[in-house]
């Protein structure tokens, strides 16, 4: 959960201390985790991932999740359930948003998406390639502060997403920030995903 940024911690003595604050975030979650490979899978949709990424049996089974997805009281909270394991997420402070935001090693996501509906330049969420995430961090002098104090939400991923980013990974990453208003344009982008995929079981 502290490598997901569910939880607000720092290692103290060896021990991980954590934020009060943060455990409302880490309240659990209906569904089952899926792995990062099979997370992708769904997140870029069965027929659009990396080609040999997935089997044919693992395509179908997450088509067949999108369809039960539907069916669910509160397919916000599925989706969350699902896919924490896509990437590992650093709370970071940067002087230079605008210039974060330009570098060609990362993709926008989440309230820096501009179907969030609420992009701010003080702030940035993107994607970055474990490959690229050090030197990303030396290149912008990238520093780890608690997530109240960060203006940057970093995912280090095993796949960089396109760009624009599949819907499905906006929606995710706006119910992860756990906010209200985050929260609420989710669930919105949610409804209007299921409906316009309502026949297709894709992203």
């Amino acid at each position: 959960m502290i490598l997901a940024g569910n939880l607000d911690a720092q290692q103290v003595a060896g021990r991980w201390v954590v934020d009060p604050g943060s455990l409302r975030r880490s309240a659990p979650l209906p569904g089952r985790p899926m792995s990062a490979r099979i997370a992708w899978g769904l997140l870029l949709g069965p027929d659009r991932e990396p080609s040999g990424w997935l089997r044919a049996d693992e395509a179908y089974r997450i088509r067949r999740r999108m369809d039960r997805l539907r069916l669910v009281p509160d397919a916000l909270a599925v989706v969350r359930a699902w896919v924490p394991g896509r990437s590992e997420v650093r709370h970071l402070q940067a002087q230079d948003i605008p210039g974060l935001l330009a570098d060609g090693r990362v993709v926008p996501s989440g309230v820096s998406d501009p179907r969030s509906g609420m992009s701010a330049a003080s702030f940035a969420e993107v994607y970055v390639h474990a490959d690229d995430a050090d030197d990303l961090l030396v290149d912008h002098l990238l520093v780890p502060v608690p997530r109240a104090r960060a203006n940057v939400r970093l995912h280090v991923a095993l796949v960089l997403p396109p760009a624009p980013v599949p819907e499905l990974l906006v929606i995710a990453d706006l119910a992860d920030a756990d906010g209200p208003r985050e929260e609420g344009r989710a669930r919105e982008l949610l409804r209007a995903w299921l409906a316009a995929h309502q026949n297709d079981g894709g992203a």
